[in-house]
């Protein structure tokens, strides 16, 4: 049973079983961390081949869809235990669905392709069994497709961070509170980013992903519409090397009044921010927007984020 083939599969399986539990951490781009986590797709589509492998050799009488269903379950079962093992070795605060959905989902590609290549198969069965294994090869990659078109999209708009007129542009974004786009109300273009403001402790939303090289520029704008009058709002920026202490970011509080404002931050202010060093103005890393300890709900919504060399340059 172990050909060349299957003695390789069992060494790639090996050399990457311990890549679930060191690497994949703090990763820049959106599109280097979805290739990481296709590594899920392909290492639980190894195991399965080789689980097929198994029983075509050892119990070639047990009929297809039953060991498919324990091929399935036993992938199921080896992914939650890698992800309980994770809790505990890398330090993550939650179990990852996700991963389990990956694992699952290179599971599922490998059943298809191994159907597509069984004797005595009709064409148009195959056929179907081939379209099924692109179609989910498709969902696979898609993650790493729509991160690399708005990375790609984010470095032509800039110096514009974020204006919500392109597709996948919600994902650089993140926070806790609701976040959607909203057709109707908006500064600029057709499309604002709206954020439904929670009563916890902190809530808000966060530009996580865009071009962090701001050096040559001097101010930051954005706009904000508040549906509620003197409502106090925070925006947090800060680099790379931010240590997570309030003294090492730029912390500035604007009152909004209700409707449209038009607000700007002079990034020599943002530089100067910390207590014992200069942000890198050339890895800016994230732009915050968030409120504190909240009586109520409120919704704000967001738009137009642009950087400019001086304030009377046009843009």
């Amino acid at each position: 049973m172990l050909n060349k083939t299957s003695i390789s599969v069992c060494f790639l399986l090996l050399i990457g079983a311990p890549f679930f539990f060191i690497g994949g951490q703090n990763l820049e781009l959106r599109s280097l961390e979805a290739l990481w986590n296709l590594g899920h797709v392909l290492f639980f589509s190894l195991v399965t081949w080789l689980g097929c492998l198994v029983f075509q050799y050892y119990r070639p009488e047990t009929p297809i869809l039953t060991y498919r269903i324990y091929i399935f379950l036993s992938v199921l079962i080896i992914g939650a235990s890698i992800e309980g093992l994770q809790l505990n070795i890398v330090g993550r605060h939650n179990f990852d669905i996700a991963d389990i959905f990956r694992n699952q989902l290179g599971c599922l590609i490998m059943l298809t392709l191994v159907s597509s290549r069984m004797k005595q198969r009709k064409k148009s069965t195959v056929y179907l069994y081939q379209l099924t294994a692109v179609l989910l090869i498709s969902v696979a990659l898609y993650p790493l497709s729509k991160a690399a078109i708005d990375e790609l999209t984010a470095l032509n708009q800039f110096p514009l961070l974020s204006d919500f007129e392109t597709p996948f542009e919600v994902d650089r974004w993140e926070g806790n509170s609701l976040l959607s786009i909203h057709k109707g109300i908006f500064r600029h273009g057709q499309h604002s980013l709206q954020v439904r403001l929670l009563t916890d402790t902190y809530s808000g939303a966060s530009l996580a992903s865009f071009p962090g090289n701001w050096q040559g520029f001097d101010s930051l704008f954005f706009s904000i519409y508040s549906c509620d009058d003197n409502l106090k709002l925070t925006c947090r920026i800060h680099d790379a090397e931010h240590n997570h202490q309030y003294s090492d970011r730029f912390n500035k509080r604007f009152i909004l009044k209700k409707g449209w404002n038009d607000l700007m931050i002079s990034l020599d202010d943002i530089e100067k921010a910390p207590v014992d060093r200069l942000i890198n103005t050339d890895k800016i890393k994230k732009i915050v927007f968030f409120v504190s300890r909240q009586e109520r709900e409120h919704t704000i919504y967001i738009d137009h984020i642009y950087l400019k060399r001086n304030e009377t340059e046009p843009y």
